[in-house]
């Protein structure tokens, strides 16, 4: 023992390490002779937190005493990485990056930051960019010891391919092999730009060339790439051993090629060896046995190669075709019979499956699947065996199966203990344990166990908890004893949150983001949660948390957030085309009924993201085409009141239509609407739109009036309701989609037209089978006008832009694009009005009803699929017109249920389904109209009260076309 220790001291006075680890750490006491062994066991504590890159100990005399110094060097801990200056992608800057492999909170070493740079630099160069520079600088934070490092690259000019150097036993054309890499664009022959995606795409393509020739085991290898800097030309050296040909044949049975290739994996691994063969041949039996062929024999043999080939000769016994018809699970006495089929692979002949789903292995898995379902539900010793009768009731072409369960004594858990849990309860999960006193008894059910109680261990602070489990059977009772043992380890708390990268950002919108108290248990699912729910703001190209030294022994540990923001800008450009029978393409006065036609589509959009460091989002969304000039500019604003369900956004917009050869509109409107998602499945929007709304290029005589034309202001409040519980919004097989809309206009509002208005639709998706999907929809609207002008009748008091209109290849398919309900009668004459004649042009309605049903079903292969529809309903004047009359009664009268049928193909893309559908309309509307190709100035000379019109003035009975065409994206409902 020495001296008194009088004073500790600790250089620098600021400690990586938090004051109540540091308390618990330092053995050396003052007031206590100063021990050699409890400064050494000190240090040896200290450095084991991983805190410190150096530690030294100094004492020197005071008085009667001693004062102990500690010299500390704290260990850098590697913070936000970044990556700036010229940057050509590819790579990408999220890429150089990643391949700095410099992880978020681990120790930082002036070493791995030279790898770094080289790593980046190989995959510039991989890249084409073989004149690239990188550099780095670091920024120490001497407080928090995190070190921002910052990539500087400037990636130069981009090399092209030059021709390749080839060598080995190729056995194809330097040409052939060039153009399979598809390195230098045809006709043209100009050699592309490098990046590492084409030079793997051109490899692959040289090998799948070689598969074209059923040379499966050629080998071709990039050896290198040369780089002239003078021609800035990438040279790739590529060796190739072509290897011989391999014929694979069939034998004895008939199997088409594609089928073999599917089949036999030496097509998709690019080797033949007798592992890959005899998966083959066990693939081609499943695939006869599901075929009806339970006794078919599958067996190879590979010959040697000659004359730069090799055979390969798969010899396939079919044996007669049977039909699976009966399956029967004798001994289940637990489960009910759905419970188990919906878990077998077998399946007996019906109308999808001509002669069942049958073969060996299947059966074979139904009895494991079996097997498992019973001893997750306590039945140890259960043993399912099954049997095949190939002559069921005397039919020797018929198949039935027999499983048979044996499934003996249920065990049950008798008892759980668990022992360990010292310094945490889990009273709170213990009723969601699976292994309760009285349950059956199952491994799944421990490991279940093990990992919930361990999910909260570790959610409570105890990242090193362990479990371990003691059981103990009675097989008098059969019953277990079960133990729990849990260690629990050291518990971790929250000693501070750092959070690193932002820079345009505004630093509140994060921090008050994260609720990590200083003090309270780290809980990695809360960490990571964190995490995500910043990722979901949108405004951040990644978010990344992490435990800073999450290995040492100290109790309490930083926690890191580093995030690196998204571009502030973003760009969308998209082209469409729209094709169908609409109007707006023309002022023939003979087209009422709509004309087929084309109209090319241009969207472009702008977003400036993260607006003002707010997290909000400023855009201006465009759309152009023959029949509309659409331009908005929005702001919005989410998780309003701190909500992440609530988004308020503000949208002006200018919208010019001409979707009806009716008249255009033109509508400028400002809006604004609260968003709140209610859950997962259902979101209530609450609106404010205050527009104008006027009428231009009239083409109804009719309509040239004075209150009709006038822009008309538009106040509206209205509310819409959405529930989505289809299983895919794009290509629905299961669930529903209801859909309320409800708004109020009102002269308190601003509004100089008084409505109400309501729109609602109801679609559910049921399943039927295994491929079929039965679709309907309804859709169900009223515009309901209050204090009326005098002068004005229901059906006029509502401007002709805020009318429905409808009909097209999303709601009604027995009419053109908006070719629905009422259409011009013409006008007999009144005082300052003249007479106007009828032209047939649809003029909307106040009252909507549609209602659709398909039936989806498979066609040809996997992305191929047909439909069967029943479109039905209207336009209709007024809401109290709505009528479901099959026949049109006068050729004035619209209200009543036009129906339609056709027939439709879906494509399956990535996109959605491109849909094609032809519909033949029953009852088609007749009108009074014109079919000659007059303008509708033409028509406005005319004097319907004239007693001899000319031949141009006379309207006569026109019908609408009775076969539609539509072609688009996405099923119609």
């Amino acid at each position: 023992m020495g001296k008194v220790v009088n004073a500790i001291e600790y250089r620098p006075a600021r400690q990586p390490i938090d004051p109540r680890d540091l308390v618990r750490m330092q053995l050396v006491e003052v007031g206590q002779p100063l021990d050699p062994r409890q400064v050494a066991a000190t240090l040896d504590r200290l450095y084991s937190t991983g805190l410190y890159d150096d530690l030294q100990v100094d004492a020197r005399e005071s008085g009667n005493g001693v004062v102990v110094t500690f010299i500390t060097k704290a260990r850098r801990f590697i913070g936000h990485v970044g990556a700036q200056g010229h940057i050509s992608d590819p790579p990408s800057r999220a890429i150089i990056i990643s391949n700095a492999q410099l992880s978020l909170g681990t120790p930082f070493d002036e070493d791995d930051l030279i790898a770094a740079r080289k790593t980046i630099e190989q995959e510039l160069r991989t890249n084409g960019l073989f004149e690239s520079k990188v550099d780095y600088v670091t920024i120490t934070d001497p407080e928090t010891q995190q070190v921002t490092i910052r990539f500087l690259v400037d990636s130069g000019k981009r090399a092209r391919y030059d021709t390749p150097a080839i060598t080995g036993e190729t056995k194809l054309s330097d040409a052939t092999i060039i153009r399979a890499t598809g390195w230098r664009i045809p006709l043209i022959h100009r050699w592309r730009r490098v990046t590492q995606s084409l030079t793997d795409k051109g490899i692959n393509g040289i090998q799948q060339r070689y598969a074209k020739k059923n040379r499966l085991t050629a080998s071709v290898d990039l050896e290198s790439v040369d780089y002239d800097a003078d021609r800035r030309r990438a040279t790739p050296h590529i060796n190739i051993d072509a290897g011989p040909k391999v014929t694979i044949k069939a034998l004895e049975a008939k199997i088409s090629k594609s089928k073999l290739r599917k089949y036999v994996p030496v097509y998709q691994e690019g080797s033949v060896d007798n592992d890959l063969l005899a998966e083959g041949a066990s693939n081609l039996r499943d695939y006869f046995q599901a075929r009806g062929y339970p006794d078919v024999d599958v067996t190879f043999h590979s010959e040697e190669p000659k004359n730069d080939e090799q055979i390969i000769n798969y010899y396939i016994a079919t044996g007669p075709r049977r039909k699976l018809v009966n399956v029967d699970i004798v001994g289940n006495d637990y489960f009910l019979p759905e419970t188990l089929e919906e878990r077998m692979f077998l399946r007996p002949k019906s109308l999808a499956l001509r002669y069942g789903r049958y073969s060996e292995s299947f059966r074979k898995k139904d009895e494991e699947a079996i097997e498992n379902l019973y001893q997750a539900n306590g039945f140890r010793d259960v043993r399912v065996t099954s049997t095949v009768d190939t002559n069921y009731k005397g039919k020797p072409n018929d198949l039935s199966v027999q499983f048979r369960i044996n499934s003996g004594k249920q065990w049950r858990v008798a008892n759980l203990r668990i022992d360990g849990t010292a310094r945490l309860d889990l009273s709170p999960i213990m009723r969601e344990l699976t292994s309760a006193e009285g349950q059956p008894y199952s491994d799944v059910n421990i490991a279940t166990d093990r990992n919930r109680i361990l999910d909260y261990y570790y959610s409570n602070g105890f990242p090193g908890a362990t479990f371990r489990y003691v059981t103990t059977p009675d097989p008098d009772t059969q019953t277990v004893s079960v133990v729990y043992q849990i260690t629990e380890g050291p518990r971790e708390f929250v000693r501070q949150v750092i959070i690193s990268g932002l820079y345009r950002t505004r630093p509140s919108l994060v921090t008050k983001r994260i609720d990590l108290k200083s003090g309270e248990p780290i809980s990695m699912v809360k960490v990571n949660g964190i995490a995500r729910n910043l990722n979901d703001l949108g405004i951040f190209a990644s978010v990344n948390s992490a435990i800073q030294d999450p290995d040492g022994t100290n109790l309490y540990k930083t926690v890191l957030y580093d995030i690196d923001e998204a571009a502030r800008y973003s760009f969308n450009v998209g082209f469409g085309l729209q094709v169908g029978r609409f109007g707006g393409t023309t002022t023939n006065i003979g087209a009422a009924g709509g004309s087929s036609g084309i109209s090319p589509i241009v969207a472009f959009d702008v977003s400036r993201v993260n607006f003002l460091g707010r997290g909000q989002t400023l855009s201006l969304q465009t759309r152009y085409s023959r029949l509309e000039q659409r331009e908005s500019i929005n702001y919005i604003v989410p998780r309003l009141f701190g909500s992440f369900d609530r988004t308020l956004t503000f949208s002006v917009l200018y919208n010019t239509t001409q979707d009806v050869q009716t008249f255009s509109s033109r509508r400028a409107e400002a809006s604004m609407q609260v968003s709140q998602r209610l859950n997962r499945a259902s979101t209530l929007l609450v609106r404010f739109a205050y527009r104008r709304v006027s009428t231009g290029r009239v083409e109804i005589p009719s309509l040239l009036i004075p209150s009709l034309l006038q822009p008309v202001r538009i106040g509206l409040l209205s509310t819409s309701y959405i529930q989505d519980h289809r299983d895919n919004p794009a290509d629905a097989h299961r669930g529903f989609w209801n859909t309320v809309d409800a708004g109020l206009a009102g002269n308190f509002f601003g509004s100089q037209r008084n409505f109400y208005r309501i729109l609602a639709r109801n679609a559910t998706y049921t399943s039927i089978g295994r491929n079929l999907v039965f679709a309907r929809q309804t859709q169900l609207g009223a515009i309901m006008p209050f204090n009326m002008a005098p002068d004005q009748t229901t059906f006029e008091s509502i401007p002709l832009p805020e009318r429905f209109f409808g009909g097209g290849g999303v709601s009604m398919r027995g009419f053109g694009d908006n070719q629905a309900g009422p259409r011009d009668i013409g006008t007999p004459a009144s005082p300052g009005v003249p007479a106007a004649v009828a032209t047939g042009f649809p003029i909307g309605g106040n009252g909507l009803f549609f209602n659709n049903l398909e039936l989806r079903f498979p066609l040809l292969g996997p992305n191929i699929s047909g439909v069967l529809f029943h479109d039905m309903g209207n336009i209709y004047s007024n809401f109290s017109d709505i009528s479901f009359r099959y026949r049109q009664n006068g050729i004035q009268d619209f209200n009543y249920a036009v129906q339609a049928a056709g027939f439709g193909i879906r494509y399956k893309t990535p996109l959605g389904p491109v849909r094609v559908d032809l519909a033949y309309t029953l009852n088609p509307s007749s009108y009074l109209g014109f079919n000659r190709n007059e303008t509708i100035q033409d028509l406005i000379k005319c004097n319907p009260n004239d007693p001899n019109p000319g031949p141009n003035c006379l309207a006569s009975p026109q019908r609408l076309a009775r076969f539609q065409f539509f072609f688009s994206i996405g099923q119609a409902f």
